[in-house]
Protein backbone atom coordinates (compact mmCIF):
# COMPACT_ATOMS: atom_id res chain seq x y z
CA UNK A 1 0.00 0.00 0.00
CA UNK A 2 1.12 3.92 -0.60
CA UNK A 3 1.18 5.60 2.20
CA UNK A 4 0.79 9.25 2.51
CA UNK A 5 1.09 11.21 5.81
CA UNK A 6 -1.42 13.93 6.50
CA UNK A 7 1.61 16.33 6.76
CA UNK A 8 2.69 14.99 3.29
CA UNK A 9 -0.60 15.03 2.00
CA UNK A 10 -1.35 18.73 2.71
CA UNK A 11 2.24 19.73 1.91
CA UNK A 12 2.10 18.70 -1.60
CA UNK A 13 2.51 21.97 -3.87
CA UNK A 14 3.10 22.63 -7.29
CA UNK A 15 5.29 25.31 -9.04
CA UNK A 16 3.93 28.29 -10.48
CA UNK A 17 0.20 27.52 -11.07
CA UNK A 18 -2.18 24.77 -9.98
CA UNK A 19 -5.09 24.06 -12.97
CA UNK A 20 -8.44 22.31 -11.23
CA UNK A 21 -10.33 20.62 -13.87
CA UNK A 22 -13.99 21.27 -12.83
CA UNK A 23 -17.16 20.26 -15.16
CA UNK A 24 -15.23 21.04 -18.09
CA UNK A 25 -14.16 24.19 -17.30
CA UNK A 26 -10.50 24.76 -15.84
CA UNK A 27 -9.92 26.26 -12.32
CA UNK A 28 -6.90 27.70 -12.18
CA UNK A 29 -4.93 29.31 -9.05
CA UNK A 30 -1.56 30.61 -8.95
CA UNK A 31 0.53 29.14 -6.16
CA UNK A 32 0.45 30.83 -2.98
CA UNK A 33 -2.91 32.86 -3.90
CA UNK A 34 -4.68 33.09 -0.54
CA UNK A 35 -8.33 33.08 -0.04
CA UNK A 36 -9.88 36.37 -0.88
CA UNK A 37 -7.22 37.32 -2.68
CA UNK A 38 -8.26 39.34 -5.98
CA UNK A 39 -7.68 36.83 -7.99
CA UNK A 40 -9.82 34.31 -6.23
CA UNK A 41 -13.34 35.36 -6.39
CA UNK A 42 -16.09 33.75 -4.54
CA UNK A 43 -16.90 31.82 -7.72
CA UNK A 44 -14.06 30.57 -7.93
CA UNK A 45 -13.94 29.50 -4.17
CA UNK A 46 -17.15 27.96 -4.66
CA UNK A 47 -16.36 25.36 -7.74
CA UNK A 48 -13.19 24.33 -5.63
CA UNK A 49 -15.15 23.68 -2.32
CA UNK A 50 -18.04 21.90 -4.96
CA UNK A 51 -15.16 19.80 -6.39
CA UNK A 52 -13.91 18.91 -2.88
CA UNK A 53 -17.49 18.23 -2.26
CA UNK A 54 -17.75 15.53 -5.06
CA UNK A 55 -14.26 13.95 -3.65
CA UNK A 56 -15.82 13.31 -0.58
CA UNK A 57 -18.63 12.10 -2.02
CA UNK A 58 -16.90 9.84 -4.04
CA UNK A 59 -14.44 9.04 -1.36
CA UNK A 60 -17.41 7.57 0.83
CA UNK A 61 -19.11 5.70 -1.51
CA UNK A 62 -15.97 3.75 -2.22
CA UNK A 63 -15.58 3.59 1.56
CA UNK A 64 -18.88 1.97 2.19
CA UNK A 65 -18.39 -0.65 -0.72
CA UNK A 66 -15.38 -1.88 0.54
CA UNK A 67 -17.71 -2.94 3.58
CA UNK A 68 -14.23 -2.68 6.01
CA UNK A 69 -15.93 -0.97 7.95
CA UNK A 70 -19.15 -2.62 10.48
CA UNK A 71 -21.52 -1.25 12.72
CA UNK A 72 -21.71 2.12 13.94
CA UNK A 73 -18.71 3.14 11.91
CA UNK A 74 -20.54 1.85 8.98
CA UNK A 75 -23.77 3.87 10.13
CA UNK A 76 -21.71 6.95 10.05
CA UNK A 77 -20.33 6.32 6.67
CA UNK A 78 -23.46 6.63 5.36
CA UNK A 79 -24.89 9.32 7.13
CA UNK A 80 -21.21 11.30 6.24
CA UNK A 81 -21.72 10.55 2.69
CA UNK A 82 -25.55 12.12 2.57
CA UNK A 83 -23.79 15.14 4.50
CA UNK A 84 -22.06 15.13 1.37
CA UNK A 85 -23.95 15.22 -0.76
CA UNK A 86 -26.54 18.12 1.20
CA UNK A 87 -23.47 19.80 1.17
CA UNK A 88 -22.53 19.68 -3.03
CA UNK A 89 -26.21 20.44 -3.23
CA UNK A 90 -26.00 23.31 -0.97
CA UNK A 91 -22.75 24.78 -3.58
CA UNK A 92 -24.98 23.92 -6.43
CA UNK A 93 -27.59 26.03 -5.80
CA UNK A 94 -25.34 28.95 -5.33
CA UNK A 95 -23.86 28.28 -8.69
CA UNK A 96 -25.92 26.74 -10.69
CA UNK A 97 -24.78 25.41 -14.07
CA UNK A 98 -21.10 26.77 -13.04
CA UNK A 99 -21.67 23.68 -10.96
CA UNK A 100 -18.52 21.23 -11.30
CA UNK A 101 -20.05 17.66 -12.11
CA UNK A 102 -18.99 14.48 -14.27
CA UNK A 103 -16.19 14.82 -12.50
CA UNK A 104 -13.53 10.75 -11.68
CA UNK A 105 -11.30 10.20 -8.93
CA UNK A 106 -8.17 8.12 -8.00
CA UNK A 107 -6.29 7.27 -4.87
CA UNK A 108 -3.47 5.53 -3.75
CA UNK A 109 -3.14 1.62 -4.50
CA UNK A 110 -4.89 0.10 -1.64
CA UNK A 111 -6.54 2.98 -0.09
CA UNK A 112 -9.73 0.87 0.56
CA UNK A 113 -8.28 -2.05 1.55
CA UNK A 114 -8.46 -1.71 5.28
CA UNK A 115 -10.33 0.07 8.01
CA UNK A 116 -6.99 1.70 8.76
CA UNK A 117 -6.17 2.49 5.64
CA UNK A 118 -9.76 3.97 5.06
CA UNK A 119 -9.73 6.15 8.09
CA UNK A 120 -6.25 7.38 6.98
CA UNK A 121 -7.00 9.11 3.58
CA UNK A 122 -10.08 10.28 5.24
CA UNK A 123 -8.23 12.02 7.99
CA UNK A 124 -6.48 13.07 5.52
CA UNK A 125 -9.35 14.50 3.48
CA UNK A 126 -11.60 16.17 5.74
CA UNK A 127 -8.18 17.77 7.38
CA UNK A 128 -7.71 19.42 3.71
CA UNK A 129 -11.61 20.01 3.82
CA UNK A 130 -11.73 21.54 7.18
CA UNK A 131 -8.94 24.01 6.29
CA UNK A 132 -10.34 25.04 2.80
CA UNK A 133 -13.88 26.05 4.78
CA UNK A 134 -11.87 28.05 7.36
CA UNK A 135 -10.13 29.64 5.00
CA UNK A 136 -13.05 30.57 2.80
CA UNK A 137 -15.27 31.78 5.51
CA UNK A 138 -12.46 35.14 5.91
CA UNK A 139 -11.85 34.88 2.41
CA UNK A 140 -15.70 34.91 0.84
CA UNK A 141 -17.28 38.22 0.04
CA UNK A 142 -21.16 37.39 -0.16
CA UNK A 143 -22.59 36.24 3.20
CA UNK A 144 -24.34 33.95 2.01
CA UNK A 145 -21.41 32.07 1.11
CA UNK A 146 -19.40 32.39 4.21
CA UNK A 147 -22.88 31.08 5.91
CA UNK A 148 -22.72 27.83 4.04
CA UNK A 149 -18.84 27.69 4.31
CA UNK A 150 -19.39 27.83 8.05
CA UNK A 151 -22.28 24.99 8.20
CA UNK A 152 -19.97 22.76 5.49
CA UNK A 153 -16.67 23.07 8.06
CA UNK A 154 -18.55 22.46 10.68
CA UNK A 155 -20.11 19.27 9.74
CA UNK A 156 -16.42 17.98 7.56
CA UNK A 157 -15.17 18.89 11.17
CA UNK A 158 -17.54 16.34 12.54
CA UNK A 159 -16.03 13.91 9.94
CA UNK A 160 -12.29 14.66 10.60
CA UNK A 161 -12.99 13.26 14.22
CA UNK A 162 -14.48 9.80 13.43
CA UNK A 163 -11.64 9.36 10.41
CA UNK A 164 -9.40 10.32 12.50
CA UNK A 165 -10.35 7.79 15.29
CA UNK A 166 -10.68 5.01 12.93
CA UNK A 167 -7.33 5.62 11.33
CA UNK A 168 -5.28 5.80 14.64
CA UNK A 169 -7.55 2.86 16.22
CA UNK A 170 -7.79 4.93 19.15
CA UNK A 171 -9.79 8.16 20.43
CA UNK A 172 -7.93 10.88 19.43
CA UNK A 173 -8.69 14.58 20.74
CA UNK A 174 -9.31 17.49 17.79
CA UNK A 175 -6.33 19.89 17.16
CA UNK A 176 -6.74 22.65 19.68
CA UNK A 177 -6.41 25.41 16.49
CA UNK A 178 -7.11 22.96 12.70
CA UNK A 179 -4.45 24.87 10.14
CA UNK A 180 -6.46 27.10 7.78
CA UNK A 181 -5.75 26.57 4.34
CA UNK A 182 -5.40 28.82 1.65
CA UNK A 183 -6.82 28.43 -2.35
CA UNK A 184 -3.67 27.04 -3.09
CA UNK A 185 -3.02 24.77 -0.48
CA UNK A 186 -7.05 23.44 -1.23
CA UNK A 187 -6.54 23.26 -4.54
CA UNK A 188 -3.00 21.35 -4.09
CA UNK A 189 -4.63 18.71 -1.73
CA UNK A 190 -7.47 17.94 -3.94
CA UNK A 191 -5.54 17.94 -7.65
CA UNK A 192 -3.93 14.71 -6.69
CA UNK A 193 -7.31 12.55 -6.97
CA UNK A 194 -8.74 14.29 -10.15
CA UNK A 195 -8.13 11.61 -13.21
Amino acid sequence: MIETSRAQFLSRGFKGGVALVAGGSVLSLAQGTAFGASTTGDTDIAKLAATAELLAIDFYTQAIASKKLKGDEAAYLVGALQNEKAHYAALKGVLGSAAPSGLKFKYPAGSFASRKSIGMLGEALETAFVGAYMGAVTALKSNELKGVAAEIGACESRHLSVLTNIGSGAIVPAPDLPKVLTAAQATAAVTPFLM
